[in-house]
């Protein structure tokens, strides 16, 4: 997993996909397809589909000043989900500030946060990478979990798994806010398996209101 965020620097290299000619006219002006993927939302029985499309300002893509040959995207990013029927698809939800651009000044991060998404079992997945160069030894990788909600995408868990590069300290931290309990298993080692005594704890979420992808900050954290 260390590894793996290291890999999503290489996504603005890559040839941009192609949405279904019926799903099209769903993907902004100017834009490309960067993450796409498929699978029943609504247990219809029918193949919905998520994608992630990137504008491609090139005002918005400036040289890394740490590498020869790389560049900073700031094109903003707009994940948008379609649920397939007779007609064609129709949009049920869509956030333009949950996945962030893949460089973003304030974080300062040279790495791309997005990992991947996915839909299996009706469950909408999006996973983000945080690798820590300067002021934290700090590697995660965070899952969240969306399952439709009547005409809304609601966030129903999440998890967290992080460790630090220096000692190898782990922890997992999974969430579901439908029971509204978070699991936090700590004492593993990333590195030694012999070195893992681990250690679960139980917390209650401190609120059991719904909370739907519209309203998620970047990446879900308010920092």
């Amino acid at each position: 997993m260390a590894f793996g965020c290291l890999l999503a620097g290489l996504r603005a290299a890559e040839a941009p996909l192609t949405l279904p000619a019926a799903a099209r006219a769903h993907l902004a002006a100017g834009s490309k397809v960067i993450e796409m993927a498929t699978g029943d939302l609504n247990s219809d029985g029918r193949a919905d589909l998520v994608f992630v499309g990137e504008a491609t300002d090139p005002k918005k893509i400036t040289k890394d000043p740490h590498s020869k040959d790389e560049f900073l995207n700031q094109n903003p990013r707009v994940l948008v989900i379609l649920l397939a029927d007779k007609e064609g698809y129709r949009k049920v939800g869509e956030s333009a500030k949950f996945i962030p651009p893949a460089f973003v000044p304030e974080l300062d991060n040279f790495l791309d946060r997005l990992s991947d998404i996915k839909v299996a079992k009706g469950v909408l997945s999006v996973k983000f990478n945080w690798f820590s160069t300067i002021g934290s030894w700090s590697v995660s990788l965070e899952e969240f979990k969306f399952r439709l909600e009547g005409s809304r995408m609601r966030l129903i868990g999440q998890e967290v798994d992080y460790f630090y590069r220096n000692s190898g300290d782990k922890t997992l931290v999974s969430t579901n806010y439908l029971t509204g309990k978070i699991k936090r298993t700590s004492g593993l080692n990333e590195f030694d398996e012999d070195e893992s005594h681990s250690v679960v704890a139980w917390e209650n979420l401190k609120s059991r209101k719904p909370v739907y992808l519209e309203e998620l900050p970047p990446c879900g954290r308010e920092d």
